[in-house]
């Protein structure tokens, strides 16, 4: 699916400003949290021109579990009253009541500063663990580091920390595996997995990027076979797996290769039915083939396929994650009956999941239930059996007893998912600033200020005041659904655009009614969810009710100067409004600029019918040859027509004129920006001797400078009208620069509260502007739209 574009729209009221702090408790103690959620700070002057911050999206929560979004949950340990779980974010749920609350935030890059509050540092995290004094311990594959949040003020791994705060304990933050047997604080990791605290306080790290299992001593002694120095990092195993896991005994069970669970002996004697001396690695499960068979019988003859998570029950059984066969199973320890079935020492069963992909099955009996991709597995203190689960994003719970457990009545032996609603994204009707987007790749703002938001399926809005919208009764800074229903394809015309299906939108644009108007670009509409109940575009409407006014959702071309409802188009990825109503529609497989009059009256040149559309540009005319597929138009001040078509910007001038720093003639065809394709990614030149390589979206502020987000270079980029200080840099007028940090590999979503210069967005697929002139950024694969000041 192509990118969707976003659109800007004119008088943006600014948001009230908000903040949001939260507590949340790591193992029955209160952590302080905190993370300013401002929702579009309030005022002109709030904040310095060029200054960064998020106004929507975040990680989700605090919430009942059940309604929060979950992306990739591949990590899951239970504290004495709560159950912690990373995939990114860390997480917490409550046993008792099973709300979902965030311990921090959430990067893919930037920066890494330790020491502050867990909920405003950035982690991105797989594997989670519980030592022995409380603190949560970390797996951070993103920064290649150990962290530790602690549970209370006090003096841990040979520091001094403050409850609630994060600690590197492990790692520099580069890529690699330099410096065993030295401090662990100058080691290096590559992508730390999994992470569990043996009876001494030792960490064992499994770093699926180099396959080994490490070892941070707690203090000094012999380890594993190893003399270790407290402090110092040690590799015990250099063919290991993603998970690891401590038993009873003190030694290390690892999911081993994608074919084996393996054990490092911790000391000298007899464990799983063998014979072990400490330091040596053994086999307790998986004959090296990868498949599934062998249940009922010897663990050590049965197939595995891949397994990456490992665990020990309190009966000492071992659990595995076989990620996939789409099971749970278990190595029984001793000859008895564990999870309703009986079982033989050393044999190995299958305990939840029929090996089919899946989320079936809530409330029903485990070893009945479909599971998809389970990660990891624990159990928690009351012995219910935990998976996390990437392929349905969510955590699910097997039942130890009948009783009530995360807030839900659960019967014993049954699966029930206590974290994950099923979806990409949360928070509908709660703030903005705390609910997770899914995707979000456009974005537009109406006369009052309220910000539209597409999301996948679906439009999503935050409110600028608290009111009535759409239909529905909304809070200022809350985030609610707007149009679409989450299920792709043409339905709903005429009724609540909440239930209507859409496919996919890939643009939008208020009118000055307040109207949305949505490039249904799959279905080859042009649609409108009415902000109230009058007549527009010739059609009587009701406010929050969906209707099409341009297209008859035939992929084609015919049907120009007629009834815009019975033309054809052809992917129509952009869409906006002119300063006369008209509704201009960027139509990219037809290779044309059209126009469905909002009045009848002459614009671009042309007499015109209202309701009645219209091609004013396209490659079939000679001096057009080079407007091959236009995915964004805009209409700037002088009433030219502004388009990206490929990698390049370009403009048909309505009038003779000097605009974007060179002169034109009337109805002149050429390019403002990416006409050098040698020079890639500068800033400071001319825009016609940069090349854009993933322009995507398109937006005009106050000023008329054109502003560009580029998806593959993830940055955004503005080409100046006029010489002045524009989002806190000097620009030339026709020159192009680079208003945030340049570079595929400079990704993140960080530097909110700096310059934007110096601040990460990924994968950006849209802008907005506001008569401020600050910036609406769909900052798509980081969940968030940000805001960067004028």
């Amino acid at each position: 699916m192509r990118t969707t574009k976003l659109v800007q729209t004119s008088l943006m009221r600014r948001f009230p400003a908000a903040a949001l702090v939260t507590a949340v408790a790591l193992s029955g103690v209160a952590l302080a949290g905190g993370g300013a959620a401002a929702a579009h700070a309030g005022g002109p002057g709030a904040a310095a021109p060029g200054t960064i911050s998020t106004v929507a999206g975040g990680i989700g929560g605090p919430d009942q579990g059940t309604q929060v979004a979950v992306v990739s949950e591949c990590g899951v340990s239970a504290g004495t009253s709560s159950v912690f779980v990373a995939g990114g974010p860390v997480r917490q749920i409550s046993a008792r009541t099973g709300r979902m609350t965030p311990l921090t935030s959430y990067g893919t890059g930037g920066p890494f500063s330790g020491g502050g509050l867990a909920a405003g540092t950035p982690v991105d995290a797989c594997g989670v663990a519980v030592d022995h004094s409380g603190n949560l311990v970390i797996a951070d594959n993103r920064y290649h580091r150990i962290q530790v949040i602690a549970r209370r003020t006090g003096r841990f791994y040979r520091r001094a920390m403050t409850a609630g705060h994060l600690y590197t304990v492990a790692g520099n933050g580069t890529m690699g595996s330099s410096g065993d047997g030295g401090p662990a604080s100058k080691a290096e990791f590559w992508l730390p997995s999994s992470v569990a605290v043996d009876a001494a306080g030792n960490l064992v790290i499994a770093d699926e990027g180099t396959s080994e299992i490490r070892v941070v001593a707690a203090r000094t002694g012999t380890f594993y076979g190893q003399p270790m120095t407290a402090g110092d990092v040690y590799a015990i195993d250099k063919d290991g797996g993603a998970g690891v896991a401590m038993d009873p005994a003190g030694n290390v069970l690892i999911a081993q290769g994608s074919t084996r669970i393996n054990v490092v002996a911790g000391s000298t004697g007899t464990f799983y039915g063998q014979p072990m001396t400490a330091g040596g690695q053994y086999t307790i499960a998986g004959s090296g083939t990868s498949g599934f068979a062998g249940d009922g019988g010897p663990a050590t003859a049965a197939e595995l396929n891949d397994p990456e998570g490992v665990a020990v029950d309190p009966a000492g059984n071992v659990l595995i994650a076989d990620f996939l066969n789409y099971r749970v199973r278990v190595i029984a320890a001793r000859t008895g009956t564990f999870y309703g079935q009986p079982m033989t020492a050393g044999d190995i069963y299958t305990i939840a999941g029929t090996g089919h992909a899946g989320s079936a099955g809530d409330g029903g009996l485990a070893t009945a239930a479909r599971l998809d991709l389970p990660w990891d597995v624990t159990t928690d203190p009351a012995g219910n059996l935990l998976i996390a689960t990437q392929g349905t994003r969510s955590v699910r719970v097997v039942a130890a007893g009948t009783g009530t457990f995360y807030g839900q009545p659960m019967t014993a032996g049954d699966i029930y998912t206590i974290a994950g609603n099923g979806r990409a994204e949360s928070g509908i009707g709660g703030l903005a600033t705390s609910a997770m987007l899914g995707r979000p790749a456009g974005v537009t703002a109406d006369a009052a200020g309220d910000m539209m938001i597409t999301d996948g399926v679906r439009v999503r809005l935050v409110a600028a005041s608290t009111g009535t919208l759409f239909g529905q009764a909304v809070t200022a800074g809350h985030i609610y659904a707007v149009a679409g229903n989450g299920v792709a394809g043409f339905s709903g015309d005429g009724g609540p655009a909440t239930a209507a299906s859409i496919d996919p939108p890939q643009d939008t644009a208020a009118d000055a009614a307040g109207n949305l108007l949505i490039a249904d670009a799959g279905n080859n509409r042009i649609r409108v969810a009415a902000a109230s109940t009058g007549t527009f575009y010739g059609q009587a409407m009701t406010a929050g009710d969906i209707y099409t006014i341009a297209g008859n959702g035939t992929a084609g071309s015919a049907g120009d100067g007629g009834l815009a409802t019975a033309a054809e188009l052809n992917d129509p990825a952009g869409v906006t409004v002119d300063g006369s109503g008209n509704v201009v529609i960027a139509d990219t497989r037809n290779n044309r600029i059209q126009v469905v009059a909002g009045s009848s009256g002459t614009f671009y040149g042309q007499a015109m019918t209202a309701g009645h559309m219209y091609t004013v540009a396209s490659n079939s005319t000679p001096s057009l040859a080079y407007l091959l597929g236009p995915t964004d138009v805009r209409v700037d001040a002088a009433g030219n027509l502004v388009f990206l078509s490929g990698h390049f910007i370009r403009v048909i001038a309505e009038s003779a004129g000097t605009f974007y720093g060179r002169p034109w003639k009337a109805g002149q065809l050429r390019a403002v920006a990416g006409e050098d394709t040698h020079r890639v990614n500068k800033s400071g030149v001319p825009a016609n001797q940069d090349r854009l390589i993933g322009a995507d979206a398109l937006a005009i502020d106050p000023t008329g400078n054109l502003v560009i987000t580029d998806r593959f270079t993830n940055q955004v980029d503005v080409v100046a009208d006029s010489t002045a200080t524009f989002y806190g840099l000097p620009m030339t007028a026709g020159d192009i620069y680079i208003i945030t940090t340049r570079g595929r590999n400079h990704s993140g979503v960080w530097g909110d509260g700096g310059p934007s210069t110096k601040a990460g967005i990924s994968q950006p697929d849209g802008v907005a502007v506001d008569a401020a002139g600050n910036l609406l950024i769909a900052d798509t694969f980081n969940g968030r739209v940000r805001e960067i000041a004028g």
